[in-house]
């Protein structure tokens, strides 16, 4: 008799359980949830965030899930509408700006969006875009926001030469990725109903499932485990020889990440897409911002064969940006006083930065740009 009074009140919980998520998911938590939130066009060519998406979003296994919300556009925010009548602010990159490893009050841009109530914060970043495609998302920006922006930040990253390189180029006068198609397969039926009606659920068992990733991340020590302060590979080419990096020596080639003369090229295309978008910014009469921030190996390594600053204040002459926001001073420094510099500005295991990193860079636009 207690057996069956047990599970008649279990299949009721259930029930009521299921009820309850399926009217929150329908009426409260509108936003769509999937893992990483992206969309794939041009068939497979091209990816995008989702528009109205929630992802408890896990891109690098050595770092913590982090939140992510889009609006109805696909843009990274905050989660509160943007209010008319305010100025507006565009921000350019890929996964720095994007802020990934941390929740959007813990990235930059969130931290001054915080600050500066009287503007409209817009991010366009998306990881692993580059300058090709920042001129791309900013001109599709502005077809669809007829509104005055007063300010433009972009990040040049390290990783944006080798994108420029390797990754990305124009066809049909739009952005397609080289040579990868990527592809996730729709949901259908009943898989499409369980997403679409039971988010309770998704976001729970997402939760559980970071803190188990979690506790297990603390508990494994991995030998020989790769860290980005010993070098990386797509960043190398600032202390490398470019002649050995980029195989055209191929005696003693280090990578096959880069071709011959592959380096010159990502430089000159950035070069190129940043140029433009100074003339973008020229014609809608808002100022342009250059961002440049160093990497764990950069800082360990120095610069012997590229100045990345030297070639970020070119960029700023050539483009007739408003200010170059260098962080490479500010980082050294840090560096330099504290032993514990890594864990202060960079993700486990990652060139991703912590609050820390990220309230340093807040800090400077707020000090040369406001």
């Amino acid at each position: 008799m207690k057996t069956k009074v047990i599970a008649i009140n279990i299949i009721l919980f259930l029930g009521i359980y299921l009820m309850s998520d399926i009217f929150f998911s329908r009426f409260i938590f509108t936003q769509s949830v999937d893992h990483k939130c992206y969309e794939h066009t041009n068939e497979g060519r091209f990816y995008q965030m989702k528009k109205n998406c929630f992802a408890n979003m896990r891109l690098i296994s050595s770092i913590n899930s982090f939140k992510v919300y889009t609006d109805i556009y696909g843009r990274r925010f905050s989660g509160e509408k943007k209010e008319l009548g305010k100025k507006n602010i565009v921000f350019l990159g890929d996964s720095q700006t994007f802020g990934v490893g941390s929740d959007w009050n813990d990235t930059f841009v969130g931290m001054l969006e915080k600050k500066y109530k009287n503007f409209n914060f817009h991010n366009l970043a998306v990881p692993s875009y580059s300058p090709t495609v920042y001129n791309h998302v900013l001109k599709n920006f502005l077809e669809k926001n007829k509104t005055e922006i007063e300010k433009i930040f972009v990040l040049i990253d390290l990783t944006d030469v080798g994108d420029e390189a390797n990754r990305w180029e124009i066809i049909n006068n739009h952005p397609s990725l080289k040579n990868e198609k990527i592809f996730y397969k729709k949901k259908t039926g009943f898989s499409k109903f369980k997403k679409e009606n039971f988010k309770g659920l998704y976001l729970m068992a997402s939760s559980i499932r970071s803190f188990f990733r979690e506790i297990d991340k603390n508990n494994d020590k991995i030998v020989g485990e790769y860290r980005p302060v010993d070098g990386n590979p797509t960043g190398g080419y600032i202390y490398t020889d470019h002649e050995i990096l980029t195989g055209c020596n191929k005696e003693i080639q280090k990578t096959q990440w880069w071709s011959c003369g592959g380096v010159d090229y990502g430089l000159k295309k950035i070069q190129e897409n940043i140029i433009e978008l100074g003339s973008i910014s020229s014609k809608i009469n808002s100022e342009l911002y250059i961002i440049i921030i160093p990497w764990p190996d950069t800082l360990n390594f120095g610069q012997k064969f590229f100045n990345w600053e030297n070639y970020g204040n070119n960029l700023c002459t050539k483009s007739n940006c408003a200010k170059l926001i260098n962080l490479f001073p500010k980082f050294n420094e840090i560096k330099r006083k504290h032993n514990d510099w890594l864990e202060t500005l960079y993700l486990n295991n990652d060139i991703h930065l912590t609050n820390t990193g990220n309230r340093m860079i807040a800090e400077e636009i707020k000090l040369l740009a406001f």
